[in-house]
């Protein structure tokens, strides 16, 4: 009986050796090229590649199961209605600066100041935000049980006071504009030693990467498909209130044709999230080549488009040229948008959004509403906001599908928010590199990434 106690033994550890990962080694994942370290979560590129640098307060498993890095303890008491997060032990930035818990205080506070649905919904239930030690006191207005669901967001990371420093798994060192980006192991991270001791980011189609992001279904060898659950969104919106409705109309014709040119890259989308979910499919009309020549060629256009749809300007700037059409474009950074919007010279942008696809769909619309609020939306779509809160808890699933439905029609039909296209994403990842979860936002997390042993 010992025998055949200690043979299993034996040849558990064969196998545990078998599979052992080794520490150390490169990955390569190819991304957009961002415009700058500020974090910036816009489209799913940036939602991974900032997510290498940048330490989330709180991750959420596919299961729906909460995890934290950063924190030792947190304890929400309902009497008190606070949540009190005590901080890890001597962590450090990647600068080897002290993390401590005024960083969690102000980190906390640059996220709810910021022009997000998710902020906007903390903000209506945090009272203050205190430090006593190496704990962050949040104080709630009201009981709210499901506070560190709120703070699992995406968007919501640890900052350092200096742009230098990160907190993430990796920080970079090195970056080659419109070559490649390298992270390395921050020896500092509060999740552990990381298996990998660098991530290369690949802008440009020199090699084929270790990790990719394509459209779904798309077969590669030797690679694994992650469904990842997002889809990212175009939306052409109109800033000013003297844009005339065939000037509009012209320009969306003129965009539909360059996906039709750019062969149908981009699935149509007649919502505004996506069809499949949504209860009314909008038709917005079009004219014929001819009427939308002749509507633009006396338009002087500028069209501002945010860079987190860098991706469309080789191709985009090539059609506009060809149709001999006096179209601009000019990208602008995302964190830089808001200050951008408030000028009363921009008419015409290109914006997105990204969704997960299991989000309900009102509150899909609800961030439309909350993160599109340029001048025009201020009265009569903040009272739709409002009322789509009520109907959220009124369990009538009807009623909730016929207000969507109006705020649908009414946004396309005030002339604010054109839906245009449609981008799906699957994340493809090299056989030979194991232990890559997907979270429940449909971000990869490298933190025990590694490459099996041959």
């Amino acid at each position: 009986m010992n025998k055949r106690k200690l043979l299993t033994q034996l040849l558990a550890l064969c196998l545990v050796f078998a599979i052992k990962p080794y520490y150390g080694g490169e990955i390569s994942i190819k991304l957009n090229e961002p415009t700058s370290f500020t974090l910036n979560t816009a489209n799913y590129s940036n939602l991974i590649l900032f997510s290498l640098i940048y330490e989330n307060f709180f991750y959420m498993q596919k299961d729906g199961a909460i995890t934290t890095h950063v924190f030792k303890d947190y304890r929400y008491d309902p009497g008190s209605r606070t949540l009190v997060l005590t901080i890890k032990d001597n962590l450090s930035f990647s600068s080897g600066k002290p993390l401590a818990a005024k960083n969690i205080q102000m980190s906390l506070k640059v996220f709810l100041g910021a022009n997000l649905f998710a902020a906007s919904k903390l903000n209506r239930i945090i009272k203050n935000i205190r430090v006593e030690g190496a704990q962050t006191i949040i104080e709630l207005l009201n009981d709210y049980p499901d506070i560190v669901a709120m703070l699992t967001v995406p968007e919501l990371a640890v900052l350092a006071e200096s742009e230098q420093s990160f907190s993430g798994p990796f920080y970079p060192e090195e970056w080659e504009k419109g070559k490649y980006l390298i992270l390395k192991a921050n020896p500092f991270y509060a999740g552990g030693r990381t298996f990998l001791d660098a991530v290369r980011v690949m802008f440009s189609d020199d090699a084929l990467p270790d990790v990719f992001l394509s459209s779904p279904k798309s077969v590669k060898e030797n690679y694994r498909e992650f469904d990842s659950g997002i889809y990212q969104n175009i939306y052409l919106c109109f800033l000013q209130g003297d844009v005339g409705q065939n000037t509009k109309i012209a320009l969306y014709t003129l965009l539909k044709k360059f996906n039709e040119a750019s062969g149908f890259k981009y699935r149509e989308l007649r919502t505004l999230t996506s069809d499949e979910e949504s209860p009314v499919s909008i038709q917005i009309k079009t004219f014929s080549p001819q009427k939308t020549a002749s509507i633009l060629k006396s338009s002087d256009i500028t069209l501002y488009i945010l860079a987190s749809l860098s991706y469309l300007e080789k191709d985009l700037t090539a059609f506009l040229k060809n149709s001999n059409l006096k179209i601009e474009t000019l990208f602008i950074d995302d964190s830089q948008m808001m200050n951008f919007l408030n000028s009363s010279a921009i008419k015409y942008v290109l914006i997105d959004k990204i969704f997960q696809s299991k989000i309900p769909i009102e509150e899909k619309i609800s961030r439309i509403l909350k993160e599109s609020s340029f001048n025009q939306f201020n009265v009569k779509y903040l009272r739709m906001l409002g009322e789509l809160d009520e109907v959220k808890y009124s369990n009538s699933q009807d009623l909730l599908m016929e207000q969507i439905a109006r705020i649908s029609e009414a946004i396309i039909n005030d002339g604010f928010i054109f839906p245009l296209f449609q981008k799906n994403y699957s994340l493809y990842i090299r056989k030979d590199w194991q232990a890559t979860e997907i979270d429940y936002y449909g971000r990869p997390l490298f933190q025990k990434a590694s490459k099996n042993s041959d």
